[in-house]
């Protein structure tokens, strides 16, 4: 991937949990003859709402307001009434595949911020006037911002002020003319502008990341007034921002998984109090008086700021899942929504809580990644949402099993279905109805398992490490025995995304991008790495100026092959050199800002091989290195066990039949 807008993922912890049993089975007869043929598509769907918000004062009864995510759009605005969670309407959000950012302004006018990395897409923001029940879009929030990540309104209504990345842009819509303004970076070379809160007298409080954790507070001209330091070390983001009085709540997502809140009085400057382990989305919408109700270890509780005591437990823990999002109160009830769409009710009297049944329809989720399972069929894990669905190709049968997370990487080893999930660089194993967790990497900072293969006894697995950090890892597990070994670092600063192996050595590729948009290398590297002995045999840099090498794999000869967003070589296996190569397109390296995986490379049944890059699917000839054109716009492309190919674009699913 080369987008920043992959970040959406970055919060959203969709813990892998037992999943319910496959939905039905849907199926259409198996492809025939040969070429590209279209199958329809990958049967992922699901509610996913990062963005949300309510409205406790609008005159025909509290409302809430909840975006939800699209594979390739358009993203759907649900709203829903806040008493019992049915369903008013539904609204497209034209160029939004999703959205992180919804408010409610005192005119009871809605705003959205939304994502999409598509050329002419980007970020935008939209204004849903319920009066009108019409849908405005207002248009990108800021130049070559791809993602809008929070919006707040200001008390008096006079503007809507949105963050951004991959700039970490603070941006200001003035709602009596419209204009848009760009008002810079308040933290210069931070990526993101994370969240947002406006104090009654006007002013801006902005948590900013992936790095340094600061808060910017901005006067209503736009300018930096003076930058909070964080009450803690490390790299992450302020990721969850609010006011309440005289204090500034502060919730950081860190790059070890701890998810402190600060506590920062206004009046005398100074940090007061840092609350552990605070898991819900927003820190301030729970408040009521001088208590603040936030979820901690999946617990709703409340903290008084007087004392800076937590001072109820309320053993209220069944919110729908994913992460927690207390919105605010309708009398003595809390209202609060799950990211996976659902809306949940506390009431603080009876000390009891109600989950309501989800009333959003769902969309369709991108197909993340596909690998062939021990039993024959192709599997496909969902973006975002998660799922994991499957596909016979002898019968044309599908399956879907909803609740398991986001899979960046996914190999059969040893008879099994292994998936790599974010967050925290999760191993399970498939069982067939379940994810059985083995490993999970977040003492290491990792994130994103992209690559996995099967490597003799062991599974072998690259990852790339969390947001503000850098310096992947090689990771291998032995199911025999549950022995494990992660080499971080193995070449410093770079990720590892692609892999192979034979006769004893796994053979990688890297980026050199990690958790932030600085490069830590003029250019990735390809590595051999000897199991037995712990220890690299080579490294060498095939492609100069190449940021991100992409997939690797042998052919029937033992040839080692590699292809990049912007060229194909061959790599002698002993030693690293590199035997030939050739461009076959171009790419923007100056200006990337995050190069993870971007190409697949598989050998074909009909001994060419096979790529995908830049969304292009090409076959390719080895003697000649000539690539020529099969499809596009491709995003995923897998050998599948009949010989084919299969691959996916979104939520759409093809194959193309090799004769």
């Amino acid at each position: 991937m080369t987008v920043s807008w992959r970040a959406a993922a970055l919060a959203l912890l969709l813990a892998l949990t037992p999943a319910v049993p496959a939905q039905a089975e849907t199926s259409a007869a198996p492809p025939t003859g040969c070429g590209f043929k279209n199958l329809g598509t990958m049967p992922l769907t699901g509610a996913t709402t990062a963005g949300t918000a309510l409205d406790a004062t609008h005159p025909d009864g509290p409302r809430v307001y909840s975006v939800t995510s699209s594979a390739s759009g358009p993203a759907m605005l649900g709203i829903r009434k806040a008493g019992d969670g049915s369903l008013i309407a539904e609204r497209p959000l034209p160029l939004a595949l999703g959205s992180w950012a919804v408010t409610v302004a005192p005119d009871h006018a809605v705003y959205v911020g939304s994502y999409n990395a598509t050329a002419g897409a980007m970020g935008r923001l939209f204004r849903y006037d319920p009066a009108a029940d019409q849908v405005r879009e207002l248009g990108m929030a800021a130049q070559g911002e791809s993602f809008v990540w929070t919006v707040a309104a200001s008390p008096d209504g006079r503007s809507v002020y949105a963050g951004t990345s991959p700039n970490g842009k603070l941006v200001r819509y003035d709602t009596a003319t419209g204009q848009i303004t760009d008002l810079g970076s308040p933290v210069p070379g931070e990526q993101y502008l994370r969240d947002l809160a406006v104090a009654e007298d006007g002013t801006v409080y902005a948590g900013v990341g992936a790095q340094n954790m600061k808060v910017a507070v901005i006067g209503q001209d736009g300018t930096t007034l003076r930058v909070i330091d964080p009450p803690i070390e490390g790299h992450g983001y302020a990721y969850d921002v609010d006011v309440i009085g005289r204090h500034l709540l502060v919730r950081f997502s860190t790059s070890t998984n701890t998810n402190p809140m600060g506590v920062y009085d206004l009046e005398t400057g100074a940090w007061k109090d840092v609350v552990e382990d605070v898991d819900s989305l927003t820190v301030g919408g729970g408040r009521h008086g001088r208590q603040v109700y936030l979820f901690q270890n999946e617990e709703l509780v409340a903290y008084d700021l007087t004392s800076g005591q937590i001072v109820t437990r309320t053993g209220f823990t069944d919110y729908g899942g994913g992460a927690a999002r207390p919105l605010g109160w309708i009398g003595h009830t809390l209202v609060g929504t799950g990211s996976t769409g659902r809306i949940w009710h506390y009431d603080r009297r009876s000390g009891k809580g109600e989950l309501l049944e989800g009333t959003l329809t769902g969309q369709p989720v991108s197909v993340r990644s596909m690998a062939v399972g021990p039993d024959g069929r192709v599997y496909g894990g969902g973006f975002f949402t998660g799922g994991l669905a499957s596909y016979d190709p002898r019968t044309g049968q599908s399956q879907f099993w909803p609740n398991v997370g986001q899979s960046e990487g996914m190999v059969t080893h040893q008879g099994k279905l292994y998936l790599g999930v974010y967050p925290w660089a999760r191993i399970y194993e498939w069982t067939g109805s379940e994810p059985k967790p083995l490993l999970n990497l977040a003492e290491h900072e990792q994130d994103r398992p992209f690559a996995m293969i099967s490597a003799g006894d062991w599974l072998a697995f690259g990852t790339v490490p969390k947001a503000g950090t850098v310096g992947g890892a090689l990771g291998l597990y032995d199911p025999a025995t549950g022995r494990s070994v992660i080499r971080r670092n193995l070449i410093p600063g770079h990720s590892i995304i692609g892999l192979a192996y034979r006769d004893g050595v796994v053979y990688g590729t890297t980026s050199a991008f990690g958790g932030i948009s600085t490069p830590q290398d003029d250019a990735a590297v390809a590595f051999a790495y000897d199991i037995a002995t712990d220890s690299l045999k080579w490294r060498t840099k095939p492609v100069p100026g190449d940021l991100a090498l992409g997939s690797i794999t042998f052919d029937g000869d033992g040839r080692l092959w590699g292809l990049s967003p912007d060229a194909l070589y061959e790599l002698d296996p002993a030693t690293g050199a590199t035997l030939r190569s050739v461009k076959h397109q171009t790419y923007p390296w100056a200006t990337a800002t995050q190069v993870w995986l971007d190409t697949n490379i598989e050998l074909g049944s009909d001994g060419r091989l096979y790529g995908k890059a830049q969304g292009k699917a090409y076959r390719i000839d080895r003697a000649t290195m000539a690539l020529t054109l099969i499809a596009r716009p491709i995003s995923i492309l897998l050998k599948g066990p009949d010989g084919h190919m299969y691959l996916s674009r979104f939520e759409n699913f093809y194959t193309y039949r090799i004769c």
